[in-house]
């Protein structure tokens, strides 16, 4: 059950997204509001599906063999307190030793097995948003295309037709506002794949950027958010 309400929550919203573009290119109002409400159940899908998922039991299991231990260990020490102290003293020292080795082998293991994101990270990345969001537009009936370019290992220019330039500035706010949604869900998907599992959580910074070069909107320094650039009054 999860996993449908995950998916369907996940596919309903990106096609939200390219509804939301075509709603901004056609400046139809009533189109805009349905997919603004279906992004919003797409989004409560998605993360109720997220909720519900399976908590993994390895943990709880390890907790509870620890507890067990710790409870066998603590009875037998009882047991031989009084003619064996300097025995248990040292069996305790032995025992802190070995967690904190475990513990340190077990960072190690957590750091080695995450990647540095780097210029070809970002390079791939790219290509790959640059082929989910344009999928979405082709699904939605646009006939326009954006052009996903990286820059460096820490920037993403999304380049959008000339006449998105001279879009009213709430429109211009709108889009860069779905198109850093659709950057950092699609980050998520990517990062999750074993081939890559990079070492940072959220997705390369953004800029909305027109074919001559004019910046339209960039991402905060934060993160998280979108500023508008251009000012169209």
């Amino acid at each position: 059950m999860w996993v449908l309400l995950f998916l369907v929550g996940f596919l309903g919203f990106i096609v939200a997204i390219g509804a939301l573009l075509w709603s901004f290119i056609k400046k139809n109002k009533d189109l805009r509001k349905k997919s603004l409400i279906g992004g919003l159940l797409a989004m409560i899908m998605f993360f109720t599906g997220a909720m519900i998922s399976p908590i993994d039991e390895s943990e709880s299991s390890v907790e509870t063999a620890k507890t067990e231990q710790t409870s066998k260990t603590s009875s037998t020490s009882k047991k031989k307190e009084k003619n064996s102290t300097k025995q248990s003293k040292k069996t305790s020292a032995t025992s802190s030793s070995k967690k904190k080795n475990a513990k340190t082998s077990s960072s190690t293991e957590t750091s080695s097995s995450s990647k540095t994101y780097d210029d070809a990270a970002n390079t791939a990345f790219a290509s790959e948003l640059n082929t989910k969001i344009n999928d979405v537009l082709r699904q939605g009936g646009v006939t326009d295309s954006f052009a996903v370019m990286p820059n460096g290992s820490s920037l993403i220019d999304v380049v959008v037709p000339q006449n998105y330039k001279y879009l009213p500035n709430s429109q211009i706010q709108q889009l860069a506002d779905t198109i850093l949604s659709a950057k950092e869900n699609c980050f998520k998907e990517w990062n999750a794949k074993p081939e890559n599992n990079y070492d940072q959580t959220y997705g390369p910074s953004l800029y909305i950027k027109s074919p001559d070069g004019t910046t339209l909107a960039k991402e905060s320094f934060w993160g998280g958010t979108m500023k508008r650039v251009i000012d169209n009054n």
